[in-house]
């Protein structure tokens, strides 16, 4: 949720009664929004639990992995059918803050600790035997099948981390004997003290349990003192991500990531999002108020791949492969697996789209899907109904949030689930113009920005210039209470953005330090926004990238709810009695704000009423908005609230009808509403990707290094036919792990040879291998899903050449 009110790249998861038309004039065709009605989601704990209902016919699907040891039964079942998602991860996050005073020590502070835990925990371990096979080692936060992947592959591999608890212990004895501990039979001692480590272990997941128990086992028999606590996400959020990591609530988390809420090309956040202080992600959150963990260098780089601060596509992903061996040297946040979920639905549900990121649980399915029952309605399991608060600036930030609130509001751009470009959603590009990376185009002096000291907007002046400027128009809806989104509505996100990302001195409250922590790192980049006519607009930007679609995605501003429901949040947080993230509730001891809490919904419909009251119009919307325009929206939100007892109010396919936290029961339905520009169907074109296969590999099982040019020859299809519009990458890894050669395989020439390709080794490629095994990689692509077959083989020198 919070995404959407910053610029795209800044970060980058309802009816009001009498208002609308009646249903008669809803069955029109074509209908807009979903296919289905309704959508419930229902809380099931037990994963086996959710998996008989689905095969009683009380479920539909069911949002969570089932469990792995009855995917064979599952998928011999006609009446079931499975999807594998391919994007969730495991891992451990650390605390890496020092001990407030000298009499303990905490042995994650020291780098080489931390990175001993690659070492410590078998990864192969935890596939293999933890997920049943369902997954492949983790090093970094890329896996084998992000598109990234092609781009760091020689970085990660360089590690070539591998099980080695001997080669672990010896770098944690090296560093604790030197800062003054002592191993006593095969115990840490400081300073007469057991060294105690806190493992915090997720106990609602039963393969991070398990792996939570290795890893504590493997702490164990390393000397420490391990002392275990289990929890779900609701008990971790507090501990871990909203707790001084110097009070040492926590000094192991075994965390887990669902993957993107879309699939994504270029992802500019991730290596930010996982490795970068500034980010808000890593122990403290930039928080003030506790100690935070710095790396200056992680920050430069990453912000750099966030905000475009490159020249060519070889700049870029140079700063990827030094951003992920940082990250990985520095070790806070370590990778164990990539993750392939088994997902279930019944088999007469027809319609999901797999994206390559979100799996089934993607906004497409639920637009897309179709059900045969009278009803017209999904019930979908889920394993959680709430964990973490429900709002647009630093919450949202679960996977269990993410499912729901991705088909309630549209965003203004979206990602191809199988190629994770950008596509334009709520909004037509007119024109993408750039003198990026070295030229400037000059700006109209009455663009404008907002300025936090003086509270009005400011025209940028004669002399403003930008790299690059997109003139677009908004596809406008309604808002789900019936208001019409407007001008207003972009307005508001804009001033938000500069408002909340501006620290002005002593005394200004508009400030969270999760969001301002972000939110600051981009400000310099806008250099302006312009109204037009006929309802299109231009945002100018100091950013480029060598596809012009991320540019537009860049550009783009987009509200993800009324403003009048952020005005009302922004006098409740600066008024103290709410706060924006979970860090900052922590520290000022007040709840985290969620739009979804009934008792939050109605603070916000009594702030709403004061407003109306007081005939409040912001400041950043004086002369823009009247009085009665403004009294109109306050009355739609506290109807809206009266009637549906949450805030959350969107502009998506469907809207939030109401929320059961005792029943555990999220009920949306499909926004019929005229104004809503996508018809039943408008989707349903990536119901199947078309996927690259390898079928045939000739190559040889021993090379003569140096000598005659060596050809491996393959064939592939996509979509189940022979095809050249394949991209076939290859990579060779020498005995030492470093990847030596690396290359794309030409199709053969001959036109009736549709399919084969290539791989054309010569001298000098040769002569960079290593005498012993060499690896050849290959990943095949197909140009309309990035989800690659991949092969490998040891390539081994050819010793006739020495014998005599």
């Amino acid at each position: 949720m919070r995404t959407m009110l910053l610029w795209s790249i800044a970060v980058i998861g309802l009816l009001l009664f009498g208002v609308f038309l009646n249903i008669g004039v809803y069955a029109q065709s074509p209908k807009k929004s979903a296919y289905v009605d309704t959508v419930r989601f229902i809380q099931y704990l037990d994963d086996n639990v959710a998996l008989q209902e689905i095969k009683s016919g009380n479920l539909d699907t069911y949002f969570f992995r089932i469990p792995l040891e009855t995917v064979s039964d599952v998928k011999a079942d006609p009446n079931l059918k499975v999807y594998d998602r391919i994007a969730g991860s495991f891992g451990l996050l650390l605390n890496p803050a020092p001990s407030k005073d000298d009499k303990s020590i905490n042995p994650f502070q020291f780098r080489q600790v931390r990175f001993a835990m690659n070492y410590l925990v078998d990864r192969e371990f935890v596939v293999d035997e933890i997920l049943r096979g369902y997954g492949t080692p983790l090093a970094a936060p890329f896996g084998v099948y992000s598109p990234e992947y092609l781009n760091v592959l020689d970085t990660i591999e360089s590690f070539g981390f591998r099980y080695n608890p001997q080669f672990a212990q010896k770098l944690i004895s090296d560093t604790l004997t030197k800062a003054g501990a002592t191993n006593q039979g095969g115990k840490w001692f400081f300073k007469g003290n057991p060294i105690k480590v806190k493992i915090l272990i997720r106990s609602d997941d039963p393969q991070r349990l398990s792996m939570g128990e290795l890893v504590a086992s493997e702490l164990q028999s390393a000397g420490f003192n391990v002392q275990t606590d289990f929890g779900d996400l609701n008990k971790a959020n507090p501990i871990v991500y909203g707790s001084n990591p110097q009070d040492f609530l926590w000094q192991v988390y075994t965390e887990a990531y669902a993957g993107t809420s879309a699939f994504v090309k270029y992802n500019p956040v991730v290596a930010s999002q996982m490795y970068a202080p500034y980010y808000g992600n890593m122990p403290g959150a930039q928080n003030p108020a506790f100690w935070n963990y710095r790396n200056e260098t992680l920050d430069k780089l990453t912000q750099r791949i966030e905000f475009f601060n490159f020249t060519s596509e070889g700049q870029r992903n140079e700063l990827l492969r030094n951003a992920t061996r940082d990250g990985i040297d520095e070790s806070v946040r370590i990778f164990i697996t990539q993750n392939t979920e088994p997902f279930v639905a019944s088999s007469t549900i027809k319609g999901l789209i797999n994206d390559f990121g979100a799996g089934i649980t993607s906004k497409l399915s639920l637009m897309n899907a179709r059900t045969p029952k009278s009803s017209n309605t999904l019930d979908i399991g889920v394993k959680q109904i709430y964990q973490g608060a429900w709002n647009n600036v630093e919450g949202c930030k679960d996977v269990y949030c993410t499912q729901i609130y991705s088909a309630i509001s549209d965003s203004a751009t979206f990602r191809n689930p199988y190629t994770g470009e950008v596509i334009p959603m709520r909004e037509h590009w007119i024109d993408v113009s750039t003198k990026g990376p070295t030229g400037k185009l000059k700006v109209p002096p009455d663009a404008q920005i907002w300025d936090p000291y003086s509270q009005h907007w400011k025209s940028v002046g004669q002399n403003a210039s930008s790299m690059s400027k997109v003139t677009y128009k908004i596809l406008y809806s309604n808002w789900h209470n019936g208001i019409s989104m407007d001008k207003s509505d972009l307005l508001y996100t804009q001033y938000f953005l500069f408002q909340w990302g501006t620290n002005t001195g002593k005394g200004d409250l508009t400030i969270d330090p999760e969001f301002t922590s972000q939110a600051q790192a981009a400000l310099p980049l806008i250099k302006g926004l312009r109204f037009i006519a006929n309802g299109e607009m231009e945002s100018y930007i100091n950013m480029w990238h060598y596809d012009k679609k991320e540019i537009a995605d860049a550009a783009t501003i987009w509200p993800a709810e009324p403003w009048e429901i952020t005005a009302a949040t922004e006098r409740l947080v600066t008024s103290g009695k709410l706060a924006y993230s979970s860090g900052e509730a922590t520290a000022k001891n007040v709840d985290w704000l969620s739009l979804l809490i009934p008792t939050h919904a109605e603070m916000i419909k009594e702030e709403l009423q004061k407003m109306k009251d007081e005939g409040y119009v912001p400041a950043a919307l004086k002369g823009i908005v009247s009085v009665g325009n403004a009294t109109k929206r306050y009355d739609a939100s506290i109807n809206w609230i009266t009637n549906h007892k949450n805030a959350v109010i969107g502009n998506g396919p469907f809207y939030l009808d109401s929320y059961n936290p005792a029943g555990g029961i999220i009920i949306i339905k499909a926004f019929r509403d005229p104004s809503y520009p996508f018809s039943q169907g408008y989707w349903s074109s990536f119901e199947n990707p078309k996927l690259a296969t390898l079928q045939s590999i000739n190559a040889p099982q021993f090379i003569s290094i140096g000598q005659q040019p060596v050809v491996v020859s393959l064939t592939v299809n996509v979509g189940g036919k022979p095809s050249n519009d394949t991209i076939v990458n290859y990579f060779i890894s020498n005995k030492d792990n470093k990847v030596v050669v690396q290359g794309v395989a030409k199709p053969a020439s001959a036109d009736n040879k549709l399919g084969t390709y290539n791989i054309i080794l010569r001298e000098n490629d040769t002569s960079k291998l290593s005498v012993g095994p060499n690896t050849l990689k290959i990943f095949a692509n197909s140009r309309e899903a990035f989800k690659p077959d991949i092969y490998s083989t040891v390539l081994m020198e050819n010793f006739s050449r020495f014998k005599g």
